[in-house]
C-alpha cells in the first residue's frame, strides 16, 4: 500500500537525511501558498467592498439627465437649455412597457430646518413611491410614500437616518411630528437608511424627502424634473432602452436626436459589468502569480527529490537488485514528493486563511478598502487540491531517474 506506516517511516527518514534542503524548500512551498491565499483575500475584500457600496441598488437601472443642446435643430441655437417634466414620465410609462419602475428626481439643496427652538441645514430632495424599488431602502420606522401622497401633493416627508438624529432624541418617537422646512410645516411619515453609497445629490442618510409633486410646487418651477430614474425588466437590454428613451424624449422636445451631449445617462448595469469584469480579470491574475509563485516552489521539490536520488543511488540500486518493482520505487518517490508539498503547502494556507480572520476580525473603518477579506471553501478545496497535483508532478522527473538506475550501475559507482 502507497500510505502503509513502513513507507511514511521511509519518506521521513528522507526528509530527515535532507533536512536543510527541506526546510528551504518548503519554505518556498508554503509562501507560494500563503502569497496565493492573501491575494484570494485581498481580491474578495475589494469586490466586497465595491459590490457592497451598490448594497440593493436595482442592477438593471439608469438615469437620465438634460444638458444644453450642442448643435441647431429646428430653428433653435446651440447651447438651448431645456428639460424633461411629469409629462415626459408618464409617456415613458405608457409606451415602453419593458419600464418596470419610474420615477422623477427634483432637487431643493440644503434648506432650514426647525423643530422646536432648534435649526439646522439639510438637503431636501423630492420622489415618487417607485422610486423605493429602484434605489432600495432600510425603513426604521414608518413608510415610505404612496401614491396618494404623490396626487394630492401632501405635505409629508421622510427623514434620513443622520437628519432623525439630529432632531430627535434617541427612541423619541418620530412619525406624526411635525418639522418646519423654510416656512412650510411637514409631517413626518417615515425614517429610513441606505442600503448603498450611491448618493444621487448627496448621501441619503443626510436628506429629507419629499413628494415629487409637492417639492415641485414649493420650488415653482411648474412640473420641471431634474432626473429621471427608472429599472427595467430583468432580461431587457438597457443600453438599447436607454437610446430609445433618449430619442423619444429628443424629438418630443425638438432636440436633434443625434445630439449626444443634450442628454445624459449613468447606466447602473454598466458598472455592474465594469466590476465582474476587472475583478474577472484580478482574480485570472491572482491566480497566474499564485500558481507562478507555487511552481517556482515545485521546481525545488523537484530538485531537492533529485538530489536524494542521486544521493541513494546505492540504496535504489540493491532495491533493485532484490527485486523490488518499479511501482515500489515510484510510490516512495511520490510519496515523499507529495508528503512534503502537502505539508509545506497546508502550512502555508493555515498561515494564510488565519491572517485573513485576523484581519476579518479588526473593527470595521468605513474609509477602508477591504470588506470581509475572506477565502471561500471552494477556494482552499482548490488550493488543497492543487497542491497535491503540483506534489505530484513534482515526483514525475526524480521517479524516472530513479527507474533509470541499475543494480550493478549503483554498485560499480559505490
Amino acid at each position: 500500500m502507497l500510505f502503509d506506516t513502513d513507507r511514511y517511516r521511509e519518506i521521513w527518514q528522507t526528509i530527515s537525511r535532507n533536512k536543510t534542503r527541506s526546510i528551504l524548500t518548503a519554505f518556498g512551498v508554503a509562501w507560494g501558498v500563503f502569497m496565493f491565499i492573501g491575494m484570494q483575500g485581498i481580491g474578495t475584500g475589494l469586490k466586497n467592498n465595491l459590490f457592497g457600496q451598490l448594497g440593493d441598488f436595482s442592477a438593471n437601472s439608469l438615469f437620465i439627465y438634460t444638458n444644453r443642446t450642442s448643435v441647431p435643430y429646428k430653428g433653435f441655437n446651440p447651447g438651448r437649455y431645456w428639460s424633461v417634466d411629469n409629462t415626459d414620465i408618464e409617456m415613458i410609462r405608457h409606451n415602453f412597457n419593458d419600464v418596470e419602475y419610474l420615477s422623477g428626481i427634483v432637487f431643493l439643496g440644503d434648506q432650514p430646518v426647525t423643530r422646536g427652538e432648534n435649526t439646522f441645514e439639510f438637503n431636501v430632495r423630492g420622489n415618487n413611491d417607485d422610486y423605493f424599488n429602484i434605489d432600495k431602502v432600510l425603513l426604521i420606522d414608518g413608510r415610505v410614500f404612496n401614491r396618494i401622497d404623490i396626487q394630492e401633493k401632501r405635505k409629508v416627508c421622510i427623514l434620513g437616518k443622520s437628519v432623525y438624529e439630529e432632531l430627535f432624541k434617541e427612541d423619541e418617537n418620530t412619525i406624526g411630528q411635525q418639522i418646519q422646512i423654510n416656512k412650510s410645516i411637514y409631517t413626518i411619515v417615515g425614517v429610513v437608511t441606505q442600503t448603498n453609497n450611491v448618493n444621487i445629490g448627496g448621501s441619503l442618510d443626510e436628506t429629507i424627502l419629499l413628494p415629487i409633486t409637492t417639492l415641485q410646487q414649493v420650488r415653482g418651477s411648474g412640473a420641471d424634473v431634474d432626473i429621471i430614474t427608472l429599472s427595467a425588466k430583468e432580461d431587457v437590454d438597457i443600453v438599447k432602452l436607454s437610446d430609445e428613451i433618449c430619442s423619444t424624449l429628443k424629438s418630443s422636445h425638438n432636440v436633434d436626436p443625434q445630439d449626444e451631449f443634450a442628454m445624459g445617462t449613468m447606466n447602473v448595469k454598466q458598472i455592474f459589468l465594469t466590476f465582474k469584469y476587472l475583478f474577472m480579470g484580478l482574480d485570472i491574475l491572482i491566480w497566474l502569480v499564485g500558481m507562478g509563485t507555487l511552481l517556482a516552489g515545485i521546481i525545488g521539490i523537484s530538485n531537492i527529490m533529485l538530489v536524494s536520488i542521486k544521493e541513494r543511488t546505492k540504496e535504489i540500486g540493491i532495491r533493485r537488485a532484490i527485486g523490488a518493482k518499479p511501482s515500489a520505487i515510484i510510490s516512495q518517490i511520490v510519496g515523499e514528493s507529495i508528503t512534503l508539498t502537502f505539508i509545506s503547502g497546508f502550512i502555508g494556507l493555515f498561515l494564510g486563511v488565519l491572517l485573513l480572520a485576523a484581519v476579518g476580525s479588526m473593527p470595521k473603518n468605513p474609509d477602508s478598502m477591504f470588506t470581509d477579506p475572506q477565502i471561500s471553501f471552494s477556494i482552499a478545496i482548490a488550493a488543497t487540491a492543487i497542491i497535491i497535483v503540483f506534489g505530484m508532478l513534482a515526483s514525475i522527473a526524480p521517479a524516472r531517474t530513479a527507474l533509470k538506475i541499475k543494480a550493478i550501475d549503483a554498485l560499480r559507482d559505490e
